[in-house]
């Protein structure tokens, strides 16, 4: 087990008090490393004025500014005119390129000398499929070939794989077969069975609606195809008209499964895409839930619906609107649209579309069953595939779910030595529970090299005697506690009044205690068992011959402990049948072994693996003791050698009794770092023994490596609550407290645990405390501290030969450096760690290392040396079956991608860290990920879903009671809101997060951020008198933070407030301080809306002809920044600036295309200046009619935005005010 944390995030995180950023690099959420995450140092997105964005909906946010456009022969007075484009088709392909710039193949080339062009079917996002022939097999095929710009990227390529492999998993005759996947002249591409016919899409085009018995029997083979793909875990995801195809005779087919994952898969999503088309979403899907076959079957209901009706049951205004349609009502039935349709086939469709999953039909068997029934043919075949079992590793995991109850008491034997506690039995004791301490013996032969058999005795007695619900013994960590507290050494001698002291304290009505000494060959052992509340006691003696009898007479010794206890006959045979006895026969085995033990739970790993060195060497056959030597190689680090002992024993417990094997077995999985497999080994050893502190203490670890810091917080406790001075439980608990994020509430343990280590001289943990110390330091802000303590925790680790301490503290060191800007010596230390990582084979810390590395070298922008880490360390964690720090690996590869602008990779990456994490069901880690998805939805242009996903996050943090995540993501979603013009909504949104953050008394980053965003909500709702103190309180704690970046978007906001108040002048000047601001600040974000909001000062000021080209300049920077509504704006700006220059045809092009994204992504306010433009563009080149509704449009557009609540003044904006006069007046203008 690790003992930390990996790298901090990168980037915005709610939860955190320091900077934000747009995306978001995970922190390590489960266990290792060296230190912990430190604070978030990047911004949040910028709230800028002048940028209008995103979702599709009607008309909603926009900062623009004024225009006044004289144009000669206007009827009417000179009024200012705003420019606008309208909607048009986009302009064709040249000749010879397909979709994106992608070289067409032209019929009768050949591809691969095999595939022969016949010609194009169709273009998608990924590439063009063509119609070809194959010249070896002679048979027509579909050839789906990638874009050469996406060829070089592995995941896309990945993609490709996945479509094959997972299509070639269903062989059905209503699923398009895929045939091979290939690579020639440079091009990728996939073939598959070429179908002449038609999909759905056209069928429905053509005839509008499909007779029922027509319907039916199109939609029963979609169900045998599906049912075919769900029986081997696949479902389709993307299940619409357009992927099914019926062909010439009537036989139906599903294709595309690109979006397609198996359900016992890895979850890899396709590359750029949304998962799922809207139109046909399932409920679960469109709130990002895991998915898994009764989606499918929403989706086929919803084709089904439109085959009878020709409608979609979910009319909304938009699609968003649309979507949580379907999570909220049930559809209207099929026979509301026409009576005709049969009302079993209502009731069908009814129950695919139930919201409720348990409502909705289970299985697309069941479906064809009830259409079956209403053909009259309920005998059809169906065709039905067995389900593929997911491969697993070679444990003996098959007896192990079915051991009983009664067997598992049994298995807690000698390896954990006298800790067990009654099993949890539902049958109640028939009478009293005996309590029975059995102490270590003393050893009065004088002889000091024969201590190691008092305690090897009353362990060995301890597991031999038995367990029953009538008898509780009592734990050799209870014992080992008590006897530290009253300071009772090994020399002791135990008197009565001692005696009782420990039975007291450890509340036991039953002693046994003794001594044994040893003459010549022979031992003698003298046992007492002491009835402590009746005052009673039964001395016991056993002769031993010679060493090598001491397991049988200790056998011995135990039965006759059973018989003086005053049991039933039946609790005797219980207690008789549920003995254990340790599997060798050799004395100095045991004895190694036994000290091993002792070591390894006080922490003592280095000791302790020479402990179990020796037993294995004196019985090569010692199966449990190669199993615990397993346990400290992993502790150690050794991975490798962790591996080979375990499997040595796994190899050496093939006949022995099922309860050793049981917990070899367990062992292994432990080591094997299979982390589900060995919880659920423990857990069941947890339900036997729900007090055995060893059994705890696995799953503390485990839980804790897995990611589930609750479950092992939980198990901790249990630990710390039988005894507060458990020193590796303390240290576990500032541990488990660093990795949640309570720093500081880890440093009471965490001290604690490090006094009593120097009190027993233990160097590991004195060495592991102050290491954790110094990660507890470095995530409160004291770099010192931290340094000091790792550097104490290095000198011992590196005086004792600890590689594996060593490896974590210089790790530790380096990330405090690195935050201290001492990049030579933190890269050094980086670099150390990882060698000696490499070097011992420990693979979980080289995992963790890589991430540091890449954290590093992604801070200082070598994005390609991090990647290269990340996925090192990926696939580090795949090989482990670490799921959890897979996805903190795919995140953080997400956001390097995010940062490199390259939105597809980032998105890829975000939705498989996503899938994992829902499935591990961590809260904190999944609104992590979805934030994410929802920054880089915004980025690519996709708005309505990043709307929906940003409000499935705000959902997340109320759910986890976080009002500070909560306020950051209500405040996103109010920029969001500003971007598509619903001002009121973003007023009502910033406004809550505001609240939340007074209520919080919060002077970080993001006060200054949401008070500056919501006093530009109010400007850009014109309501900019109400919005000048917000921005004077943002101002003042911006320079108290000495952060340039955020003064320069404040002076931004409030040049934005002269701007629309239409006072250019003092708007230029606040701009020309927000530029230098943002100079001084790096911020290329900043910078970039700088310079765009004093290009706009210039173009008002009347200098168009100069700022014509700077607009198309802009434009760029804002494309390759990833700023879709900045790039839509300066294009507005740039064709309003050639109306000025009297170049209305070129004007026109330009606001015609940038229309066109602008409606896409559903940026309204920029939308009605581009038509206001556009108008005024058709008018000065005499175009009067399509002026008009042009300028129509303009109106409506600005109508309906400040129809919502808190937008009724917008346009007291100087810019929308002259838009809607300008507009109204030649919308009704008569034509010349």
């Amino acid at each position: 087990m690790e003992e930390l944390g990996r790298g901090r995030p990168k980037g915005k995180s709610p939860d955190h008090h320091g900077d934000g950023g747009a995306a978001v690099r995970s922190p390590s959420s489960s266990g290792s490393s060296s230190d912990i995450n430190r604070p978030l140092s990047d911004k949040p997105p910028s709230d800028a004025p002048t940028m209008i964005d995103i979702p599709g909906g009607p008309p909603d946010n926009s900062p623009d500014s004024p225009t006044l456009v004289d144009l000669p022969g206007d009827t009417g007075a000179d009024a200012p005119t705003m420019i606008d484009a309208p909607v048009k088709p986009a302009p064709r392909s040249p000749a010879g390129a397909a979709h994106g710039g992608q070289p067409m193949l032209e019929p009768g080339m050949r591809l691969a000398q095999r595939y022969e062009i016949l010609e194009i079917l169709g273009e998608g996002g990924m590439g063009a499929v063509y119609k070809a022939m194959d010249r070896e097999l002679n048979r027509p095929v579909a050839l789906k070939v990638i874009r050469p710009e996406l060829a070089g990227n592995k995941a896309i390529i990945d993609r490709f794989k996945q479509e094959l492999l997972l299509a070639r998993e269903v062989t059905h005759k209503n699923v398009i077969r895929i045939y091979d996947l290939g690579e020639a002249e440079g091009l990728k591409f996939i073939t598959m069975e070429y179908v002449e016919g038609k999909d759905l899409r056209t069928l429905i085009h053509e005839q509008t609606k499909l007779a029922p018995a027509e319907a039916v029997e199109v939609m029963q083979q979609v169900c045998r195809a599906l049912e075919a793909a769900h029986s081997v875990g696949i479902i389709h995801r993307d299940l619409k008209p357009q992927n099914v195809m019926r062909d010439k005779s009537g036989r139906i087919l599903v294709m595309d499964f690109g979006l397609a994952r198996t359900l016992e898969g890895d979850g890899m999503t396709q590359t750029g895409a949304l998962v799922g088309t809207m139109d046909y979403m399932s409920p679960e899907q469109a709130l990002g839930k895991e998915l898994d076959q009764r989606s499918d079957l929403f989706a086929l209901g919803l084709i089904f619906y439109e085959l009878l009706t020709g409608k979609m049951p979910y009319k909304a205004e938009s699609v968003v609107a649309s979507l949580l349609k379907r999570t909220q009502q049930r559809a209207a039935p099929v026979s509301s649209h026409d009576n005709t349709i049969p009302k079993a086939l209502s009731n069908v469709v009814g129950r695919c579309l139930e919201p409720d999953l348990n409502l909705r039909y289970q299985t697309a068997a069941e479906i064809l069953n009830d259409l079956n029934a209403w053909q009259g043919k309920g005998a059809a075949a169906t065709l039905h595939f067995p389900a593929v079992r997911t491969w697993g590793q070679d444990l003996p995991w098959h007896w192990i779910g079915g051991i009983g109850a009664v067997l598992v008491v049994m298995l807690l034997g000698f390896l954990l030595r006298g800790k067990l506690a009654p099993s949890g039995t539902s049958q109640a004791p028939s009478g009293p529970v005996v309590s029975l301490a059995i102490l270590p013996f003393h050893n009065a032969s004088g002889d000091p090299s024969f201590d190691w058999l008092g305690s090897t005795v009353a362990d060995m007695l301890s597991t031999d005697v038995g367990q029953s619900a009538q008898l509780r013994t009592v734990s050799s960590d209870r014992l080992h506690q008590i006897f530290t507290d009253l300071h009772i050494s090994s020399a002791t001698v135990l008197d009565p009044p001692m005696i009782r002291r420990v039975a007291n304290f450890s509340n036991a009505d039953r002693v046994v205690w003794g001594q044994y000494a040893k003459f010549g060959d022979q031992i003698r052992i003298d046992a007492t068992l002491q009835d402590i509340k009746n005052d009673r006691t039964v001395p016991l003696k056993i002769e031993v011959p010679s060493e090598k009898d001491i397991p049988g007479a200790i056998d011995r010794l135990a039965d006759s402990i059973r018989q003086k206890l005053a049991l039933s006959d039946n609790v005797l045979k219980e207690l008789k049948a549920s003995s254990f006895k340790p599997s060798s026969q050799s004395v100095p085995a045991l004895r190694d072994y036994n000290q091993g033990v002792g070591l390894q739970r006080d922490g003592k790993n280095l000791e302790a693996e020479k402990q179990f060195e020796a037993a294995t060497k004196e019985d090569p056959a010692f199966a449990l003791a190669f199993s615990k030597l397993a346990q400290s190689y992993s502790s150690l680090g050794y991975d490798a050698e962790a591996e080979q002992a375990a499997q040595k024993a796994v190899q050496l417990s093939q006949n022995l009794p099922e309860t050793e094997k049981y917990l070899i077995a367990a062992i292994r999985a432990q080591t094997a770092k299979n982390f589900p497999e060995a919880i659920k080994a423990y857990e069941n050893l947890a339900k036997a023994s729900p007090d055995n502190s060893d059994v705890q203490s696995a799953l503390v670890s485990l839980y804790e490596d897995s990611g589930n810091f609750a479950k092992a917080a939980e198990y901790n406790q249990k630990i710390l609550t039988s005894n507060p001075n458990d020193i590796p439980a303390m240290l576990a608990a500032g541990r488990i407290a660093i990795k949640s994020g309570k720093p500081q509430a880890s440093l009471d343990p965490l001290n604690r645990a490090h006094t009593l280590a120097v009190q027993v001289d233990n160097q590991e943990q004195i060495a592991t405390s102050l290491h954790l110390i110094g990660a507890a330091y470095g995530r409160v802000n004291k770099p010192e501290e931290a340094l000091s303590n790792y550097q104490d925790a290095l000198t011992i680790r590196r005086k004792i030969n600890d590689k594996r301490g060593v490896a974590l503290s210089i790790n530790g060191m380096a990330k405090v450096q690195a935050s201290l800007g001492k990049n030579k010596e933190a890269l050094a230390n980086f670099l150390e760690a990882q060698k000696i990582r490499r070097d011992i084979g420990d693979k979980f810390g080289l995992g963790d290392t890589l991430i540091d590395l890449g954290n590093f070298y992604d801070d200082r922008g070598d994005h390609d040396q991090a990647l290269k880490m990340y996925k090192e360390s990926l696939q580090i964690q795949r090989d482990l079956s670490n799921e959890s720090l897979q996805s903190v690996c795919l995140n953080n590869i997400g956001a390097v991608y995010f940062e490199k602008a390259q939105y597809e990779d980032a998105r890829t990456y975000y939705q498989q860290a996503l899938q994992l994490r829902e499935k591990a069901n961590v809260p904190q880690d999944i609104v992590e990920s979805v934030h994410n998805l929802a920054e880089t939805s915004v980025r690519m242009g996709q708005y309505d879903q990043a709307v929906s996903q940003y409000m499935r996050a705000l959902d997340l943090w109320r759910s986890m009671e976080n009002t500070r995540g909560a306020a950051v993501e209500s405040y996103t979603l109010g920029v969001m809101f500003d971007y598509q013009g619903r001002f009121g909504a973003a007023v009502n949104s910033k406004q809550e997060a505001l609240k939340t953050f007074q209520d919080l008394k919060d002077k970080t980053f993001w006060m200054a951020e949401i008070q500056s965003g919501y006093g530009n909500a109010l400007i850009l709702a014109g309501r900019g008198d109400e919005a000048k103190r917000y921005l004077d309180d943002a101002f003042s704690l911006a320079r108290e933070l000495k952060n340039d970046g955020m003064i320069s978007q404040v002076l931004a906001f409030q040049g934005d407030a002269a701007y629309y108040r239409g006072d250019s002048k003092s708007a230029r000047a606040l701009y020309e301080q927000a530029l230098q601001a943002a100079n001084r600040s790096k911020e290329p974000d900043k910078i970039l809306v700088a310079k765009v909001n004093l290009a706009k000062a210039t173009l008002q000021e009347g200098q168009a002809q100069q700022v014509v080209a700077t607009f198309r300049q802009l434009m760029e920077q804002a494309d390759d920044q990833g700023v879709p509504n900045l790039s839509v704006e300066c294009a507005i700006s740039m064709a309003e600036a050639m109306i000025h220059s009297h170049q209305n045809a070129q004007a026109q092009q330009e606001l015609e295309r940038t229309l066109l994204r602008s409606d896409k992504i559903g940026l309204w306010p920029l939308s009605a200046r581009a038509h206001y433009l556009l108008g005024t563009a058709l008018r000065a080149s005499g175009n009067q009619t399509e002026a008009q509704q042009q300028y129509r449009t303009a109106v409506q557009l600005l109508d309906q935005m400040r129809k919502e609540q808190g937008a009724e003044k917008i346009l007291q904006r100087s810019d929308f005010k002259a838009m809607y006069e300008e507009s109204t007046r030649w919308s009704q203008a008569t034509k010349s």
